[in-house]
């Protein structure tokens, strides 16, 4: 993967990606395995007790690679979605009144179960496509 001056990237046989710890306005510019990829890293803060990290995968073809995504040590909660639909659920039982919009499929929440975990990185390692959209909610 050559990645530039892009110091995040994490090299391997079988999980180059990159790893996220900041929670700031960014963009990811790399190719791996032939195919340019753009991503772009967006933080929103809608209300006071939340901020949505959000990615969006730009590239000429599909291509798989890992994102390690820091959860904040000094949240109370967390959610990922892809494209809308939840990926990861909450971690804790204390779920904001009014969290924000995420499609669930799932029809038991009593037996489901989440890696999210606060002060850890949370790893995806999916073939992603363009126009993917990654949000990572975090709720304080």
């Amino acid at each position: 993967m050559d990645n530039g001056e892009n110091e995040q990237i994490i090299r391997g046989d079988l999980f180059s990606g990159l790893a996220v710890s900041d929670l700031e306005d960014r963009d990811y510019h790399f190719t791996i395995d032939g195919s340019e990829v753009t991503l772009s890293q967006r933080v929103q803060s809608p209300k006071d007790d939340r901020k949505v990290l959000g990615f969006l995968f730009l590239m000429d073809k599909p291509v798989r690679f890992r994102l390690d995504i820091l959860v904040p040590e000094d949240c109370k909660n967390a959610q990922f979605s892809l494209n809308d639909k939840e990926l990861l659920g909450f971690f804790s039982k204390d779920i904001p009144e009014d969290p924000e919009f995420v499609q669930v499929t799932h029809c038991n929440d009593e037996a489901k179960y989440t890696p999210l975990r606060p002060g850890e990185f949370q790893s995806l390692n999916f073939r992603w496509e363009s126009g993917d959209v990654l949000k990572c909610f975090f709720y304080y």
